[in-house]
């Protein structure tokens, strides 16, 4: 399939040669590379002295879909490139198939593709200002036109200008005609063009100030986010390790397995921070790199330039992926905003089987809806209950490690009686305290019982019941 080369730019030698886009290196291509720039940095901005003809095509289409050489222009009104070189001798297909209002027009086949065009120097030059063609006369005419990046000549005065080119298959001919105004250069050949890019008037250093402006705002917001992330995984990894322990020890399997879920998603917190870092990482030396850059009037400054905004716009485009999955994890940990009061409508699970037992420290098993959740307060639990409104009925929270776990079925309850008189004195809704509670929607459960029902008659009771007469440590 034929390459389409669609850069305007200084590095466009190397981006626009057959070897970047992955063909074999001919004997003209190794020949390009020592092509210099012509460089006409002065005339930037000023008017062009080329007189337009009147009613030109390209200049009267009013309702076409907008398009580089179709919609409404006004060439040799400013100057807008200060440099070209040559990229490429290739059959251009933007010639022949490209051409909406010349010679070609009964071939244009862009229409349905990107309604685009070439434009003509001689449909556009009054023929006072037509000269014998050259590369700088090509140059001169094509750089007052908006929107193209290259310009061609074939057959040595063919002079057309295109927003890209695609080679097309063609015969062992060469650009060997020379031009009609200097016989020193080449202009093409019988059926190839010569294609030359043009680079934007001095747009490089404001560009890449540009992309580094961007690249720095989206660090920024990694940087922060990546803080946050490993923040949450580290206080949830700390009080999963503590909970673990304390649980482990009294024999209570379902908060041990609530604490090693917890772990795992901690684990999996710090990872999507590490993936972002390290892509915030590379912008970073990006940025730092072109800061370092001087000399904008230097064609190698400005290679460099070029490369440098190139990878930044490679690892916006990585750092936004890993930043929307950093969001997705950060959602699980820490949904918020809680809502005042939303765990009102919760009530502790002994409520539901004994009342006399409904202050006392409780845990549960069963199955879980989401991520562990870290950071929230008790009312914070309670609303990222409420947001999975059908599928959560309760949570389990950890008051001192502010850690939650959102559930779909109570499956299993222990229940900790052995904690003594000081403890229990503890209002287990306040900040602070080590309340450890299984809490079960009002609205789900109110007028039920939970005890387990060992006949199976009832949906809502519970598998088992254990009564700790002890406390954890």
């Amino acid at each position: 399939m034929a390459n389409i080369c669609v850069t305007g730019s200084l590095v466009a030698l190397m981006i626009c040669s057959s070897t970047a886009f992955g063909g074999v290196l001919r004997s003209q291509d190794a020949a390009l590379s020592s092509v210099l720039l012509h460089e006409f940095k002065e005339d930037c901005g000023k008017e062009s002295p080329l007189h337009i003809v009147p009613g030109a095509a390209g200049l009267i289409q009013m309702d076409n879909v907008p398009g580089a050489g179709i919609d409404k222009f006004n060439p040799f009104k400013t100057v807008l490139k200060d440099g070209f070189m040559q990229v490429d001798c290739v059959k251009d297909y933007m010639y022949y198939r490209g051409d909406k209002f010349g010679d070609n027009k009964h071939d244009y086949k862009l229409g349905p593709v990107s309604n685009v065009s070439i434009v003509h120097y001689d449909a556009f030059v009054a023929k006072e200002d037509q000269a014998p063609m050259t590369q700088k006369v090509c140059f001169e005419f094509c750089r007052t036109v908006p929107n193209m990046g290259f310009f061609g000549i074939v057959n040595g005065r063919g002079c057309y200008c295109t927003p890209y080119f695609k080679p097309m298959e063609s015969d062992s001919s060469q650009c060997d005609s020379v031009c009609e105004g200097d016989n020193t250069v080449m202009c093409g050949g019988k059926s190839k063009s010569s294609v030359f890019a043009m680079h934007m008037c001095a747009s490089t250093e404001s560009d890449i100030g540009q992309w580094s402006g961007k690249a720095q705002s989206l660090k920024s917001n990694m940087d922060a986010k990546v803080k946050t992330a490993k923040g949450l995984s580290d206080d949830m990894q700390k009080g999963a390790v503590s909970l673990q322990k304390s649980f482990g020890a009294v024999g209570d399997s379902a908060a041990t397995g609530l604490m090693q879920d917890a772990k795992v998603f901690a684990g999996t917190l710090v990872h999507k921070a590490e993936d972002a870092e390290a892509v915030s990482g590379r912008l970073g030396k990006l940025i730092a790199s072109s800061g370092l850059l001087k000399d904008f009037t230097s064609p190698a400054t400005v290679t460099k330039a070029e490369r440098i905004m190139e990878e930044i716009e490679e690892g916006m485009d990585e750092g936004q992926v890993v930043t929307d999955e950093l969001d997705e994890v950060l959602a699980l940990a820490s949904p918020g905003p809680d809502t005042s009061g939303a765990a009102k409508q919760y009530y502790p699970v002994m409520y539901f089987v004994d009342k006399a037992f409904a202050d006392v420290p409780s845990t549960c098993g069963g199955n879980t809806v989401a991520e562990p959740i870290v950071g929230e307060s008790l009312d914070g639990c309670a609303s990222a209950c409420d947001a999975n409104i059908h599928s959560c009925v309760g949570f389990q929270y950890f008051e001192s490690e502010k850690l939650c776990f959102l559930l779909s079925k109570l499956k299993t309850a222990t229940y900790y009686t052995g904690c003594g008189k000081a403890f229990l004195q503890k209002d287990t809704r306040s900040a602070g305290n080590a309340a450890v509670t299984c809490y079960g929607k009002l609205s789900k459960f109110e007028g039920t019982s939970l005890k387990p029902d060992p006949s199976g008659k009832t949906s809502f009771g519970l598998k088992k019941l254990t009564k700790a007469d002890r406390c954890f440590s």
